[in-house]
């Protein structure tokens, strides 16, 4: 193959620097399926050539996979499913083609996110007898129940009153996912009187949050939601899928999610970002980052598996919670602990830190951010679980190798 004539060239006739789709492919011995498939998974990155249409691929990039792939793993699971409900790529997200940007800047409700997500539309309801059994569930939990054990509770009766639970069309499954997310809301006590609203995100302040909010402040909660349904292969959607795999039904594919989800290096990684918020607010956020880096800890709130030089959810939500709380007095230590964080480490601010100060700002528990991740990832969970019915069932299969003694 001549690989330099096929290479993409500028407006000036001269050669753009990076393989193309089809060089990369070869180099890795791979489909382009699969290689767009390590694209959607942040294994690799791609950038679009000056003609506006030709993929372009690092060449060192594709080499290091490359050595990686021959590499024999001791302890890594190495797995590439193809998917094409989120990509992300050039530090962007997009939901199937449509990017995550244009949603937030749009304010679209993440009810409409869902249902796009899972290619049908739907009313947004829980049965009345159904949402009587789940209040009166939650009712006999102790006041200190943890908020993901509430979500796993309301999961569990929203699936024993559902009798067509075992439907797996993409709209029995997305009926099942409006049960589900409408159960987590409802399940949760109630900690602000509420307004009339027909948008999730308004419910879920008003059990989230302690302050009265304005209209900027509930764009934030939503576009928290938004941006959280999905974001390629993470491990709780790697649960998911093997779940679906076997055809558990939605409900058993979203509670093997939630516990993935519970893990603190997952969905509760903006929990430490609030403490750290907690702690700036008592000492000075100098001397709080000086705390974590005398004990020789991760930043919270920084660095990032997939993105390289920023996470593009981050940004859009500090933009929201700059105009949503202007005039309070204690986003100028947000500000300032931001700064501190982006001198004192080489890796990106995320979006755990935008979500920390979001909890932070609006007198939420420090689990709260692990609530909205776990009740927006529900809406991802179940357009992968979608994708994986259409597969050929208990396709993961791992093999052991016996562990060699020490």
């Amino acid at each position: 193959m001549r690989e330099h004539d096929d290479q993409a060239r500028a407006d000036d006739g001269s050669r753009e620097p990076g393989l193309t789709a089809e060089q990369a492919a070869t180099r890795l011995g791979v489909k382009k399926a699969t290689l767009y498939a390590y694209v959607s998974r942040g294994v690799l990155h791609r950038r679009v050539a000056m003609d506006g249409r030709t993929s372009l691929f690092d060449e060192a990039e594709i080499d290091a996979l490359r050595r990686r792939s021959r590499r024999v793993s001791s302890g890594e699971l190495a797995t590439v499913i193809s998917s094409g409900v989120s990509e992300i790529s050039d530090d962007r997200l997009r939901y199937g083609t449509i990017d995550v940007a244009d949603l937030v800047a749009g304010d679209t409700d993440f009810e409409a996110v869902a249902d796009a997500l899972w290619g049908t539309d739907g009313d947004w309801f829980l049965g009345l007898d159904a949402r009587d059994r789940v209040l009166r569930v939650q009712a006999g939990f102790p006041d200190s129940t943890p908020p993901l054990d509430r979500l796993r509770a309301s999961v569990a009766v929203a699936s024993a009153t559902d009798e067509l639970r075992h439907d797996r069309t993409a709209a029995g499954v997305a009926a099942a996912g409006r049960r589900m997310i409408a159960a987590m809301v409802d399940g949760l006590p109630l900690r602000i009187t509420p307004e009339p609203s027909t948008r999730l995100a308004d419910g879920l302040w008003d059990r989230l949050a302690t302050i009265e909010p304005d209209p900027m402040q509930l764009r934030a909660v939503n576009a928290t939601l938004v941006m959280l349904a999905d974001h390629g292969l993470a491990t709780s959607t790697y649960a998911v899928r093997v779940a679906a795999s076997t055809r558990a039904d939605p409900y058993g594919a979203v509670t093997a999610g939630l516990g993935a989800l519970g893990g603190p290096l997952h969905g509760a990684a903006s929990r430490r970002v609030h403490r750290l918020f907690e702690r700036a607010a008592e000492t000075g956020p100098a001397k709080a980052v000086g705390e974590f880096l005398a004990r020789d800890e991760v930043l919270p709130g920084t660095g990032h598996a997939v993105y390289r030089t920023r996470d593009p959810r981050h940004a859009m939500l500090w933009s929201l919670l700059l105009d949503g709380w202007i005039d309070d007095p204690r986003l100028e230590t947000a500000r300032e602990l931001r700064m501190i964080l982006g001198d004192r480490t080489d890796g990106v601010i995320n979006i755990d830190f935008s979500v920390g100060a979001l909890t932070w700002l609006s007198g939420m528990d420090p689990e709260a951010g692990e609530v909205m991740f776990a009740i927006a990832r529900t809406a991802g969970w179940l357009a992968h679980t979608i994708e994986e019915y259409d597969e050929e069932p208990l396709r993961f299969r791992a093999r052991a190798r016996r562990r060699r003694s020490t």
